[in-house]
């Protein structure tokens, strides 16, 4: 029995992606990325436009990750690693942030 081999085309450029998931490293952090379907070049390339910095380390947050959320002064929105050394006990929120922006977060303790 032969084993089928799926192909996907990367949801930016339409060309191939390769294996699922799609792995590259990013500032010394290794991404593996099932969804959305993404070719290494197109991830890296958006790592680079919209990755922000942590607010506790200074590090590169890259789109696609999980995220602590913080409320900064004036309704601002401050983004943690969700790592043991970048989440702080004041990190209430918790949520996915996608390419540049913050998907739907939610509480995750009451203050």
């Amino acid at each position: 029995m032969k084993s089928e081999q799926v192909s996907f085309k990367c949801s930016e450029c339409g060309g191939p992606s390769g294996e699922r998931p799609t792995t590259i490293e990013y500032y010394e952090q290794e991404i593996f990325l099932f969804d959305p379907i993404i070719c290494a070049n197109c991830l890296l390339k958006l790592c680079e436009e919209y990755a922000v910095p942590c607010a506790n380390c200074g590090g590169a947050i890259p789109p696609f990750s999980q995220v602590g959320v913080l409320k900064g002064d004036c309704g601002e929105r401050l983004f943690v690693h969700m790592t043991t050394a970048c989440n702080s006990v004041g990190s209430a929120f918790h949520g996915y942030f996608g390419k540049g922006e913050i998907r739907n977060f939610v509480q995750i303790e009451a203050c």
